[in-house]
Order: structure tokens, then C-alpha cells, then sequence
């Protein structure tokens, strides 16, 4: 796992080493060469353009350039904001590109070829306010050439959020330094920053500061996945039902019971509407499928059952209300995890039940839409600001919260776990659905309801790339989902 900073915790850190004696030029020209050394390792290409703002992020982009000429390669740098005032560092590393002659006009971006490489130094961390015209069409310029490397954040993207100004550059690889930006890991930040490198300049933030967040991926948290004894039996994997489906919603539930069933719980039922239950025993014959008509109480059909999986198929109807209603009266006396995901989320939201005197262990899965309703806030304000949104959500609901979007939050209220994995192939219908269930299935075969979080939404994550690898980004069928869960969980 990775530990993720704030930038005003970077500078904080910076300004703490200067203070001890170190040189800022020193820093600033490390960084240069590393930057430099790993420009050229990932491309054949010998001409660069060096496009330089009037901060350190700048002055960086002018020594990059500088290192690059004088190890024999085409440098062009160009100065991306000549009306701005200068860094004292910037003023320094500009004079030595012009001692040079390694300047050029910002104009000559319209006649160059896109093959060369470009060298994105505009903003680094120290971006602010929005972009004016001439800075967006600068930005749609630089995406058009083929290959860009950006320095610490690509520029028009917020360091702390991730969230994009009106443009922004989309870099192939992005090199930070000192402490890994908080933004690379969200939003648009996670799609612009293309691959990402980090160098620590050989100094100790991440053993000397408390993180906001950490990054992880599926190889961090693989081994949370409990193993079978070879006397087990189908008890010892976890009694699981979904509650769901209702009218013309029967695919969410019977999607989340599957993959319940074919990632390792030992017993799936799904309790869900009598119109349903032909489509889920065709499909999956070992799901239990209960008519919630067919008892006197939903309630009986609830007993005994160690986690639920209650919202995929809700809507806002009496039978959906009653359904959920029923569930947080069993849980309030009876022992049994739940994941809430989907209709659950939106009723819970809309009709203020509380979920507080739930004996076991609550997770909700909410979309940013999801999310704001819960918080009684825009899907904007959530984005803008995704960790403390999902902390709330937490605190509030005393539960584990996932977050899911480009970059997906797992947190207690305290922790704070941001998922690299998964991308756009994910997004369409029933994918939620599908992680709901894997996150019940997990939580049944004994996991917390943490671990089973963070493990459910990598495990999701990958199999999400996988298919991508196979078949491309668009076109995934959320069932085709199941078994590349089923396969990454064995390690097949």
C-alpha cells in the first residue's frame, strides 16, 4: 500500500526541510535529473518541448530541459504563463535556459509535429482559481501530441481532489515526488496521470507524516481471503441471502446472489418477489429462491442467515420500504452482517431509518449519487471532496462505506483506502450489484467487514481490467464479471 498526502503537507514537509539548511535549488535539480533519467528510459524519442509555468513546478520543467540538451537531445522550452510572476527558483532556471538558447515562443506549438515529446510543468501542485482561454486552448494543444510526461500532477487537475479544472492535460506517465499526491488517486486525477511514478528524493515523508489515504491494489490485500480446511463443510462458508428484486428489478438480485454463490458463500438464498423466482432457479438452481409472499412473515425466511445483501432490485415501493424495513427490525435483535447497496441506500436516505441498533456489522456500498442523498448534498459536493463525504457516510450510518467511483473509497470513519484498480469498463448496469454480493459473500466466509471491503472492491477492480485485456473497454455484460471473480480468488 501506498501512503497518500495532501500538497499542503508536501510543502509543509519542503518548507520544514529548508528551514533545517537544506538548499531548495539542490532539491529542485535532484528531482531534474531523475525526472530527466526517467523521461528518457520510457521513450526512444530525442526531441522534447519543456512547456513551463512561473512556480518551482516550472522551474523543474526549465532544469529537465537543460539536463535533457545537454545529454545531446532536441530541448525546445516554452514558457506557458510570460504574464505571471516568477518563483525566484523559476526566474533562476529560466536565466540558465536562456543562457542557453533553449526558449522559444509559446506559438511554436502550432507548427511543431505531435511526434515530439512533451515535458507538461504549467501548475505541479500549486494550481488555483479556474483556467482562462488561452490556458485551455494551451492544454487542448498538448493533447494533441502523443506522448506527454507531467511533473508531480498533470496540469488543470486538482492535487488534493482530482477533480478537473475546465481542461486538463492527459499525460501518459506522471512522476511525483516526496509524498504521492491525494488527487493521482481520484477522479479524473486517476485517468489523466496515466502510468505513475514516484521518487522520494531520498527523504522520509512517509515514515515521518500521517497520511490522508492510502492507494492499494488487489496484490496489497490477495491474502485476506480465508482459506478452506480440507475438512470443511458447506457451513463453515457462511449463510447469505439477498433481498431484493423488485417488480421488472428481478436481474440485480439474482445477479448479486450468483456472485455470492460463486465466490465462496456456503449457502445463498435470495428472498425476492414470486415473479422472480423461475429466472433465478433456471439461471442458478443452488440459490435457495424464496417467494417473500410465501410466509407469514419475511422475517422467518430470515432467520439463521449470517450476512445480508439487501437493496440490488429495490425501488421506492411499499413491498421495497417494507422489505428493508423488516430486515433492520430482525437485525436490531438478531445477529447478522448487512450490505446496503442500491434501493436500500436510497429508502434509508429518503425515509430516515435508522440503522443504530443493528447488533453486527454494516457496510453501504453508495454511488456519488447515492452518496449525496445520503448527506443531503449535490453529487458535486461529493465529488469535490469524495474522502471526507464517504467519512461521513460512515460516521453517521457507524458502518464501512465504499464509495465506489474513479478511485473507490473504502473507510470505517478513521481509515481511509483508495482502490487503483478498475477503470471505465465498469461503468454499466449491475456491476454494483455484482460487488455487493462479493462483499456479503467475503464477510460470510469470515472476513471483517473492512477486509472483506477493501478485498471485494480490488478483486472487482481487477476482474474489471481483466476483461479489458480480453475484450477491450466497451461492451462488458456484468455477469461476465462473475467468473473472473471466481478465478482471481483462486489465483487461477
Amino acid at each position: 500500500m501506498n501512503k497518500l498526502f495532501l500538497s499542503s503537507q508536501v510543502q509543509d514537509y519542503e518548507k520544514a526541510y529548508f528551514d533545517q539548511g537544506n538548499l531548495d535549488k539542490d532539491l529542485m535539480l535532484k528531482a531534474a535529473e531523475i525526472t530527466a533519467e526517467y523521461i528518457i528510459k520510457n521513450t526512444d524519442n530525442k526531441k522534447f518541448i519543456c512547456i513551463c509555468g512561473p512556480g518551482n513546478n516550472g522551474g523543474d520543467g526549465c532544469y529537465v530541459g537543460i539536463y535533457l540538451s545537454n545529454k545531446g537531445f532536441d530541448v525546445k522550452i516554452v514558457e506557458a504563463l510570460e504574464a505571471k510572476t516568477k518563483s525566484s527558483l523559476c526566474i533562476e532556471a529560466f536565466n540558465e535556459a536562456h543562457s542557453e538558447d533553449l526558449v522559444y515562443q509559446i506559438s511554436i506549438l502550432n507548427n511543431i509535429d505531435t511526434d515530439e515529446v512533451i515535458v507538461d510543468a504549467i501548475f505541479g501542485t500549486n494550481l488555483k482559481g479556474a483556467l482562462d482561454q488561452n490556458m485551455i486552448d494551451l492544454i487542448k494543444i498538448i493533447n494533441s501530441y502523443k506522448e506527454i510526461f507531467s511533473i508531480d500532477i498533470p496540469s488543470g487537475i486538482h492535487p488534493d481532489t482530482g477533480v478537473p479544472c475546465e481542461a486538463y492535460v492527459e499525460a501518459n506517465k506522471t512522476i511525483s515526488f516526496i509524498g504521492r499526491k491525494l488527487g493521482l488517486s481520484l477522479n479524473e486525477g486517476k485517468i489523466s496521470a496515466g502510468e505513475k511514478h514516484f521518487h522520494s528524493l531520498n527523504l522520509e515523508m512517509e515514515k515521518d507524516i500521517k497520511e490522508i489515504a492510502k492507494s492499494y491494489q488487489f496484490i496489497d490485500v490477495k491474502d485476506l481471503l480465508i482459506q478452506r480446511l480440507p475438512i470443511s463443510h458447506k457451513g463453515n462458508h457462511g449463510r447469505l441471502m439477498v433481498i431484493g428484486g423488485d417488480d421488472n428489478m428481478g436481474g440485480a438480485a439474482i445477479l448479486a446472489s450468483e456472485t455470492a454463490l460463486k465466490s465462496g458463500s456456503g449457502l445463498v438464498s435470495l428472498l425476492t418477489q414470486k415473479i422472480h423466482l423461475k429466472a433465478s432457479l433456471i439461471r442458478n438452481p443452488e440459490v435457495m429462491a424464496i417467494d417473500s409472499d410465501s410466509h407469514e412473515e419475511p422475517v422467518a425466511a430470515m432467520s439463521n442467515q449470517d450476512v445480508f445483501v439487501c437493496g440490488p432490485g429495490l425501488s421506492s415501493s411499499s413491498w421495497s420500504k417494507s422489505m428493508l424495513t423488516k430486515l433492520i427490525n430482525h437485525l436490531n435483535k438478531n445477529m447478522g452482517a448487512v450490505v446496503f447497496d442500491a434501493g436500500a441506500l436510497r429508502i434509508l436516505a429518503k425515509d430516515f431509518l435508522s440503522t443504530h441498533n443493528i447488533k453486527s456489522s454494516i457496510v453501504l456500498t453508495p454511488h456519488p449519487g447515492e452518496a449525496a442523498d445520503l448527506l443531503g448534498i449535490t453529487i458535486k459536493e461529493v465529488q469535490l471532496d469524495r474522502i471526507n463525504a464517504a467519512k461521513k457516510i460512515a460516521t453517521q450510518y457507524k458502518a464501512t462505506v465504499i464509495l465506489k467511483g474513479a478511485g473507490s473509497i473504502v473507510t470505517d470513519g478513521s481509515e481511509v483506502y483508495i482502490c487503483d484498480e478498475g477503470g471505465p469498463e465498469l461503468a454499466t448496469g449491475g456491476t454494483g450489484d455484482i460487488l455487493a454480493g462479493l462483499v456479503g459473500s467475503l464477510i460470510a466466509q469470515g472476513l471483517s467487514a473492512n477486509n472483506a471491503s477493501l478485498l471485494a472492491v480490488a478483486t472487482h477492480g481487477l476482474a474489471g481490467k481483466e476483461f479489458k485485456d480480453i475484450c477491450g473497454e466497451n461492451g462488458l455484460a456484468a455477469s461476465e464479471l462473475i467468473p473472473l471473480i471466481r478465478k482471481i480468488l483462486n489465483n487461477k
